[in-house]
């Protein structure tokens, strides 16, 4: 009979211990999960690379239309004070028309002045958006 001394032991732990670290690996290489997941993963990489070429050209596309959109204010604010100082050179005796009057400036008009006005006066002058009396059939006879 033979007496199994402690490197004996240790040498066939080990051993265990290997063959089950191989065979695991072995395993895990052959079977088709493992195939689908590196095939899942390779697919999410790619998507998360088309997401981000997407949120780029989002970015770009709105940032050049911030840029457009101020170019266009800018541009109708120089026409607008070219058309401005063009008529009040161009046509003296029209200037006390107002005929380019600025938004701003009629918000910045006084509530007193607003209250003065004839349209505000005369409230029952105003159109209604109702009729007077009946309509249609159930309209009396005079």
């Amino acid at each position: 009979m033979q007496v199994w001394t402690t490197q004996m032991w240790q040498a066939a732990a080990i051993g265990l211990v290997l063959g089950l670290i191989i065979g695991y690996v072995i395993v895990r290489l052959t079977k088709g999960s493992v195939k689908k997941q590196v095939k899942t993963e390779a697919e999410l990489q790619q998507v998360k690379a088309q997401l981000d070429t997407q949120k780029q050209q989002l970015e770009k596309h709105f940032s050049e239309s911030a840029d457009l959109l101020k170019t266009m204010a800018d541009d109708y604010q120089k026409l607008y004070r070219h058309l401005a100082q063009s008529s009040a050179r161009l046509l003296p005796e029209s200037s006390d028309k107002l005929l380019f009057v600025q938004p701003a400036q009629e918000k910045e008009e006084s509530p007193d002045s607003a209250a003065d006005s004839p349209a505000l006066q005369k409230k029952e002058d105003q159109p209604r958006d109702y009729s007077e009396g009946s309509s249609g059939i159930l309209k009396a006879e005079r």
